[in-house]
């Protein structure tokens, strides 16, 4: 957790630095030919971890509570560069899957999770054009998250294996920096880290009555985009 914390001021730092700066050159994202409007194409790789489970009855185990992920997302956004403001808006939908988050509680069952997400997010970045090609780019976002939680309970000794689909909605929140890459006209490529928190996880109650809880789920992403300017 502390060293989530660094991250976030790090990213905080050089969204200042960025925004104070402002566009320091012209690239055809903020070029007069464009709307504004742009479209993009996200590939998202993710170092994921759950934190704080617990569960409802019984003595937990944790088998497994980190993991690799991949997501796919879109996004449509505005270039506020048109109306002379280097920040960039946008909504974001992703798809994430797929986690395997394993406990057991001893003595009794396993409960076998393969967690995936869907998240809306609006999102604000600052931008600083650094010539006609590369732009830096820093900010974060808020949103929806929900995390479907698709356990198997395997009993321990004699009993039949049940499964169960739990679905959580929460708050979720992300700090990103990045850069751009304008390699076409209305083309560019993004290269993105991103720290976001997806909220809790929550599974059950299953078939003897437990409820497996993590109290938060976050993931450090990696991500390509590929965006077209209208």
């Amino acid at each position: 957790m502390k060293y989530n914390r660094v991250v976030i001021a790090a990213i905080a730092s050089v969204a200042g630095l960025v925004f104070s700066s402002g566009v320091s050159a012209d690239s055809s994202r903020t070029s007069s030919g464009n709307s504004g409007d742009y479209l993009s194409v996200l590939l998202i790789g993710g170092v994921s971890a759950v934190d704080d489970v617990t569960t409802s009855t019984g003595t937990l185990q944790l088998r497994n509570d980190a993991d690799e992920v991949g997501a796919m997302g879109l996004t449509l956004g505005y270039n506020w560069a048109k109306k002379g403001l280097p920040i960039r808006s946008e909504i974001e939908y992703h798809y994430r899957a797929r986690f395997d988050f394993d406990t057991r509680v001893i003595g009794s069952a396993g409960y076998e999770n393969q967690l995936s997400t869907h998240a809306l997010i609006a999102n604000v970045y600052a931008d600083y054009q650094m010539n006609d090609r590369w732009a830096l780019f820093a900010g974060g976002g808020l949103g929806w998250a929900q995390n479907v939680s698709d356990v198997a309970r395997v009993p321990i000794g004699a009993g039949t294996k049940t499964e169960l689909v739990t679905r959580k909605d929460n708050f979720t929140w992300n700090a990103a920096l990045g850069v751009i890459w304008s390699f076409a006209k209305n083309w560019d490529a993004e290269f993105r880290y991103r720290y976001i928190d997806l909220g809790e996880v929550e599974s059950g109650p299953h078939i003897d009555g437990t409820t497996i809880r993590a109290k938060s789920y976050t993931s450090h992403d990696l991500i390509l985009g590929l965006t077209y300017h209208f």
